[in-house]
């Protein structure tokens, strides 16, 4: 009987770079192991699609392959900057540009990777859910430097919208969603006129 591997090795539809992922699936390695690698490559991980969502949400990222929970999904790739030019960015950027500004500390000091320049990468398209995020963004340390990548926190299915938790702050968005839901809210809440005996 022939193993995965000599079936994988034969297959013509599947490049170099697609097999070697997939060796590396089947042997387990560890999710830090794995956002390593895809770091190193400066690649997407397979099995993530972006699709356009509406015009207020925009692109999202979604699973085309099922994903296990601490899986390693996606880098947020662009410019490591320090908080000095994060700020000087800060001013002259559009208010649509400066979404894409993720601020964190590293060693002591405030950091910043903006990734405002549209570059092809997954990570800056992930969307904020603040109530049921599947996944959370971690630091991971390569050669001294600072990346930031997401990890399911659940198990994520095919079809389903990555997002994460984007932190504590007034973003428009949140804004909108709590307006509507309380809308939603008043709606159903009987009213003096509606009640009877």
């Amino acid at each position: 009987m022939k193993s995965f591997l000599d079936l994988l090795m034969k297959t013509p539809k599947i490049d170099r770079i697609s097999q070697m992922e997939l060796v590396r699936r089947t042997r387990r390695q560890s999710p830090k192991d794995d956002a390593l690698y895809h770091i190193s490559q400066g690649k997407d991980k397979k099995g993530l699609d972006v699709k356009y969502i509406n015009s207020y949400k925009g692109r999202g990222v979604f699973c085309s392959a099922p994903f296990e929970k601490g899986d390693f999904i996606a880098e947020y790739r662009g410019d490591l900057i320090n908080g000095e030019e994060c700020n000087r960015r800060r001013r002259i950027y559009h208010d649509n540009l400066k979404v894409f500004m993720f601020e964190f500390r590293f060693n002591g000091r405030l950091w910043c990777v903006d990734a405002a320049q549209e570059d092809q990468s997954l990570g800056r398209l992930v969307n904020d859910n603040h109530i049921d995020p599947n996944t959370k963004m971690k630091k991971i340390v390569r050669e001294r430097k600072p990346h930031l990548c997401l990890f399911a926190i659940k198990d994520i299915a095919p079809g389903e919208e990555i997002t994460y938790d984007y932190g504590d702050s007034e973003w428009p968005w949140r804004c909108k969603a709590n307006s509507e839901v309380e809308s939603m809210i008043l709606s159903l809440t009987p009213t003096s006129s509606t009640l009877t005996n």
